[in-house]
């Protein structure tokens, strides 16, 4: 938890550009699952996520350091972004990680969890994002969300040569990730990729 509301806001908004960041929706981690602390009037959506919204067998599931600033577009929004509210619920009513997989995993089955909406994509941009591990400022990046019917290769992903990163997680979730990295971060300032 992020004790300042409002400091969870702004940081939340470093995810994208300004221009995008200024005018969307801004959620909050509370007690009991993400909330709106701020309506927005363009479509999209930013938060601060946290480890326990990637997949259960990353390594830093449990790691309280992790903010992962995020900005969803409007299908992403509306598709994304509701199954990962929901998996946050989960996890701060005290569900364990592996009960979190077995109910996603019935709830993409039962079409309660929607599949990624046609151009669901997110920026992840801030400058202040901390990812866990050994690099935890990595890079900017564009995530665009796909359903795992077409490979990952098949976008020339996962092949350590190609600038698109698969970054899918775990089963039981039939979300496909890509990461794009781009060079410079949501204020302008260039980014080293490496």
């Amino acid at each position: 938890m992020i004790a300042d509301r409002s400091a969870e806001v702004a940081l939340a908004r470093t995810a994208a550009p300004a221009g995008i960041a200024d005018s969307a929706t801004v959620l909050v981690l509370t007690r009991v699952g993400f909330v709106e602390a701020h309506h927005g009037t363009n479509g999209f959506t930013c938060a601060v996520f946290r480890g326990f919204d990637g997949a259960t067998t990353d390594p830093n599931f449990w790691n309280s350091k992790v903010r992962s600033p995020v900005c969803l577009n409007p299908p992403a929004s509306r598709t994304v972004l509701p199954n990962l509210m929901k998996r946050a619920e989960w996890i701060m009513a005290g569900v364990n990680a592996t009960e979190v997989d077995a109910r996603t995993k019935r709830a993409f089955a039962a079409h309660e969890f929607a599949l990624p909406a046609m151009g669901a994509m997110a920026y992840m941009l801030s400058h202040r994002q901390n990812l866990g591990g050994n690099d935890p400022h990595w890079m900017p990046h564009l995530m665009f969300y796909y359903d795992r019917s077409m490979p990952a290769s098949a976008w020339g992903a996962g092949d350590g040569k190609s600038p698109i990163i698969d970054a899918t997680g775990a089963a039981p979730s039939p979300l496909m990730v890509l990461l794009v990295p781009v060079p410079q971060w949501s204020d302008g300032t260039p980014a080293a990729l490496h």
